[in-house]
């Protein structure tokens, strides 16, 4: 058998070295290594579950927090995002007929014909509105103006989004 030269001794020793370090890698340090690994992330998560679910059991809804969701399930009464002068004119100009009131909250222009909802109901320009006396002269984007039959007086009503 022919004798190995230093440089090929070399290139020997380290493929055994690294092969001996890959097998040991393998079978010895990495599974060790994922046991210690996991074992804390396990306890980390069950400690945060237990955590989480005592919290929930300790702060249970409080007086407070059930009336700011009982107040938050009601219809509000006044729009709070509308500003003073425009709710003033909103208001001011509602039509109060016993219990009637007349909302402009709609508006549809489709194909040049336009559409007004009105107490959620649609009409356009000359129909007679469901509150006896009033009919819709005008509808635009920003208001429509409503004529009461008996006095002849205009009302504008502007629309409220």
């Amino acid at each position: 058998m022919k004798k190995l030269e230093t440089r090929q001794i070399i290139v020997l020793a380290v493929a055994v070295i690294a092969a001996l370090y890959g097998a040991y890698e393998f079978l010895v340090a990495g599974p060790a290594l994922k046991k210690a690994k996991t074992a804390p992330k396990q306890a980390q998560i069950a400690d945060f579950v237990e955590g989480v679910s005592a919290d929930l059991v300790k702060y249970k809804t409080a007086g407070v927090d059930a009336y700011i969701s009982k107040k938050a399930e009601e219809e509000w009464r006044i729009n709070p995002f509308w500003e003073r002068n425009a709710y003033r004119e909103f208001a001011g100009e509602h039509i109060r007929d016993g219990s009637s009131r007349i909302i402009y909250s709609g508006y549809v222009d489709a194909g040049g014909k336009r559409t007004a909802v009105i107490n959620g109901w649609e009409y356009e320009a000359g129909d007679a509105l469901e509150i006896e006396g009033y009919f819709l002269k005008s509808v635009n984007p920003a208001r429509v103006l409503i004529i009461n039959r008996n006095t002849g007086g205009e009302l504008s009503i502007p629309i409220q989004e």
